[in-house]
């Protein structure tokens, strides 16, 4: 069972506003995170995020033997693709980041706060039955990793950017 997005995209075409950016962000999006390997060869994952409003930071919970996370130790520069592919605006947030391992790892049934987020981002990712598919993983250690954006790009429309017009 996937969840539904309740998304409408904004009817315009350009970058976000602030509060565009953060109702995007407060739903489950697939996102694609881009690290790089020992190798200096870009390596891409699809992620499950939370979006802290507060901080404006992404929190990521990736297994223990995740390759990217070797990938972030060596080297903390990432980009972060949040998008709408369902949507012919295809809404997009784009930002280049610092990872942070801030945790782990760590089995999430011995960390509240990996256990809440777990917890969370598998209601918000799976629906009613997340909860039944983190009780199976809780015990398995992870990461919490924090992704904090230096620079943020956005867009949504149904037209290109006036700059590539030019």
């Amino acid at each position: 069972m996937s969840v539904i997005v309740p998304f409408v995209p904004p009817d315009k075409i350009g970058p976000l506003t602030a509060s565009e950016i953060d109702a995007f962000l407060a739903l489950p999006w697939n996102a694609r995170l881009a690290t790089v390997t020992p190798e200096r060869e870009p390596h891409v994952v699809a992620v499950w995020y939370k979006f802290d409003l507060r901080e404006r930071v992404f929190h990521v919970v990736p297994r223990a033997k995740s390759a990217f996370v070797e990938h972030i130790r060596r080297n903390p520069a990432v980009t972060l693709h949040i998008a709408d592919d369902a949507h012919l605006e295809h809404t997009r947030v784009v930002v280049q980041a610092h990872a942070e391992i801030a945790e782990g790892p760590v089995a999430p049934e011995r960390h509240p706060r990996l256990r809440d987020l777990v917890l969370d981002l598998s209601r918000a990712y799976l629906g009613e039955r997340g909860p039944e598919y983190a009780g199976r993983t809780l015990g398995r250690p992870r990461y919490l990793l924090k992704i904090v954006p230096r620079c943020w790009r956005t867009w949504t429309g149904r037209e290109w950017a006036p700059s590539y017009l030019r």
